[in-house]
């Protein structure tokens, strides 16, 4: 992939969402034109293109630009779909996020655009971990879907080593987000504290809103030949309760691999901080302080 350019035109599905308002920020901060597309407008006031990206047509459209924000686009983060399993129908979550996906990358191909990053799913790696996880803290080597959510995104990620290998210089990002926190979020903290329990169903993980933003901002900007799957959480898990504890609390038997000071995530982003320069920068301790 060649230098990015000082700015990009990016357009940015599901814009509207807890991700997609931080994404929009982080990529006008660092001085990129940025579009949102989605089915309801921003909270934040940001001009939003109604558009449904299940729908072919609309997602064709969309992204061969709008009268008003002017020609096609360089770059495409894709955002929208139903973000978390449970909040509708298994089957609708499958035929919602599948279809729109593929419409993304499609249309992508066909217009030309290289750049597509998108948000895959920490429940990628086995959640709700009814059998134990091979070992901590986990890395992307593992694809281990056990929803009809995560199944979508395991999809999602087979469609984008295919599409990149149909299509010479496109660069395909999979982020996969753990829990996403925002400010208001926070508030829940106390709860969880006192059910640790409750969240070994993902080890312990979390990420800020603001550092998703940051990562699809980093990984729009690097462009990496190909596809990548990459883990994006916080540094530190999500409960106050150290990790080697609680892996020896509630997984004895899963080997941890290397050291595991303090309450440091169970989920690697190592291969995020190599590659697009990812480190998250928040925690739920900074907001509880």
């Amino acid at each position: 992939m060649s230098e990015t350019p000082r700015k990009l035109k990016v357009a940015v599905t599901g814009g509207s969402g807890k991700v997609g308002r931080e994404t929009i920020k982080a990529l006008r901060a660092a001085g990129h034109r940025v579009a949102n597309f989605d089915i309801k407008p921003s909270p934040d006031g940001v001009r939003t293109v109604i558009a449904d990206f299940a729908d072919f047509g609309q997602a064709l459209g969309a992204l061969s630009g709008v009268d008003t924000i002017g020609g096609g686009f360089d770059a495409v983060v894709h955002l929208a779909g139903i973000p978390a399993p449970g909040l509708a129908p298994d089957h609708q979550i499958f035929q919602n996020n599948t279809v729109s996906t593929y419409n993304v990358f499609s249309a992508c191909q066909r217009l030309g655009i290289k750049r597509i990053v998108w948000a895959s799913s920490e429940t990628l790696l086995g959640l709700p971990f009814a059998a134990p996880p091979p070992f901590a803290p986990l890395d992307e080597t593992i694809t281990r879907p056990e929803w009809s959510y995560a199944l979508t995104k395991e999809l999602g990620e087979t469609m984008a080593e295919t599409f990149v290998r149909w299509t010479p210089g496109l660069s395909i990002t999979s982020l996969r987000f753990s829990n996403v926190f925002s400010l208001d979020d926070y508030a829940n903290v106390p709860a969880i504290q006192a059910r640790p329990d409750a969240r070994r169903m993902n080890l312990w993980g979390y990420v800020d809103a603001r550092d998703c933003g940051e990562a699809c901002r980093l990984a729009v900007e690097a462009a990496l030949p190909g596809h990548e799957a990459l883990i994006i959480a916080a540094a530190d898990s999500v409960v106050d309760v150290p990790s080697t504890e609680l892996m020896a609390r509630f997984f004895p038997e899963v080997p941890v691999r290397g050291s595991l000071p303090g309450f440091q995530s169970l989920l690697s982003t190592q291969k995020a901080e190599r590659l697009i320069g990812y480190k998250p920068r928040h925690s739920w301790r900074d907001q509880a302080a």
